[in-house]
């Protein structure tokens, strides 16, 4: 298949941006902060490169930092693709608006990963030994991170991920930071609050059988023993392909569950267990609390869930769209102007977007630097290991750790009527 590959230059200065609205926009998903382009799916199919400038001499004056954005553009998965672009738009939007970045240009060269694992190193190495990136954001799974990593730790360029899962960090890579909290912090949330919150004590958990899914669901029972002296009453793993959960929803029935946890990536098999909980034990909340992995608060559930069956089911996430809160409604009102589908945002976005601010919080505290010196890259990479900022999913303090994470504190969201989250945990 025939890599693609998009080139954005993101000027900051409003100016430049509206030039860029005013001239050549077709209402589509966009590689261009702050306007339209044509469409990015299929300029990804038709293999095309496509280029922006600002036409600002302000920005022109201004050393441009190279962002290699890695992302499915094809394949089943190229639906995140457009979403990283909008995500993206949406935040230089804000940056540009607000003059946020002080010294430097943004350019975003955007490559085809295909959201899977051999994808990785192709993307990877075009973004390294081609485009010459002085930084890049990207990949959705963990696996994708272990793979391209080394060539990032061996190139000394930043590599900003999208990934949730604790293998990411844990393999002591010095040039990753990861734009949300792990699989980790997730699960011992997710036990806080129905064990403190709710005064749940007898859970049940079914987990998809993967890195990120098998370390989860060991937290959720190192924190049950070691934090409160409690069991799980079951525990099972599963496949994406499994398709009936009544063997484990009656041996948590038989256990006296409370509480069904299901850790798992596709939102339809929660929706498969969901309705074997009903069908074979008691009602979905009132009866029985349904709790799922980060995978539940995703988009996707508005396509697989009705959105009765989804009320009362609770998360942890990062990102919960909380429209009083103004950087979020901002990023709400951005997103879907930037979004072909005009979709509202939900966590992968989320983790996008604040890592933007988390770049350029970095540049602002590494100031003015040749970006053609042989270790500039290197001295980025310091200031995003110690960037503090406030992003759309938190407070963001990369200093606290020192393995790449940032987000020490998820958040738990509850679904409501009409497809609606709140968040219900910490108050």
């Amino acid at each position: 298949m025939k890599k693609t590959f998009k080139k954005i230059l993101a000027p900051l200065t409003a100016a430049a941006v509206m030039g860029m609205m005013l001239s050549g926009c077709s209402g589509s998903g966009s590689g261009e902060p702050g306007g339209s382009s044509p469409a990015a799916t299929a300029a990804s199919q038709a293999g095309e490169t496509q280029a922006g400038g600002s036409g600002s001499s302000g920005s022109e004056e201004k050393p441009v930092v190279k962002v290699g954005v890695m992302c499915p553009l094809s394949g089943t998965s190229a639906r995140f693709g457009e979403l990283y672009q909008a995500s993206i738009n949406a935040a230089m939007k804000a940056v540009n608006e607000d003059g946020l970045l002080k010294d430097y240009t943004l350019e975003f060269e955007y490559v085809d990963d295909k959201g899977a694992t051999d994808g990785a190193p192709t993307a990877a190495a075009y973004v390294l030994d081609q485009y010459g990136a002085h930084v890049s954001i990207g990949h959705m799974l963990t696996t994708m991170i272990l793979v391209s990593g080394p060539m990032f730790e061996e190139a000394q360029v930043p590599l900003l991920g999208i990934v949730s899962g604790p293998a990411s960090v844990s393999q002591g890579f010095e040039y990753l930071c990861i734009e949300t909290g792990t699989d980790l912090i997730q699960a011992e949330t997710l036990v806080q609050y129905l064990v403190e919150e709710r005064g749940l004590e007898k859970i049940g958990l079914i987990h998809i059988n993967t890195e990120g899914g098998t370390s989860a669901a060991d937290q959720i029972e190192k924190v049950l023993k070691e934090k409160y002296n409690l069991d799980l009453v079951t525990r099972d793993a599963m496949t994406n392909d499994d398709t009936d959960f009544t063997a484990q929803v009656l041996k948590m029935k038989d256990g006296g569950a409370q509480t069904v946890i299901f850790w798992g990536l596709n939102q339809s098999q929660g929706n498969v267990c969901m309705q074997n909980i009903e069908q074979n034990w008691g009602k979905v909340p009132e009866e029985i609390l349904f709790a799922g992995g980060t995978s539940m608060a995703q988009n996707q559930m508005l396509e697989t869930w009705d959105a009765g069956d989804l009320e009362g089911l609770v998360f942890p996430v990062g990102y919960i769209p909380d429209e009083s809160n103004p950087a979020i409604a901002r990023f709400i009102e951005d997103f879907r102007e930037a979004d072909n589908l005009n979709q509202d945002p939900a966590d992968v976005p989320a983790r996008v977007y604040d890592s933007v601010f988390h770049l350029v919080t970095a540049l602002n505290n590494l100031g003015p630097y040749d970006v053609d010196a042989d270790d500039f890259s290197v001295k980025l990479n310091e200031q995003l290991r110690k960037a503090s900022f406030d992003g759309v999913q938190g407070h963001f303090d990369y200093s606290a750790f020192d393995d790449g994470e940032g987000l020490g504190q998820m958040n738990i969201g509850e679904w409501g009527p009409d497809y609606t989250q709140t968040k219900v945990y910490p108050k």
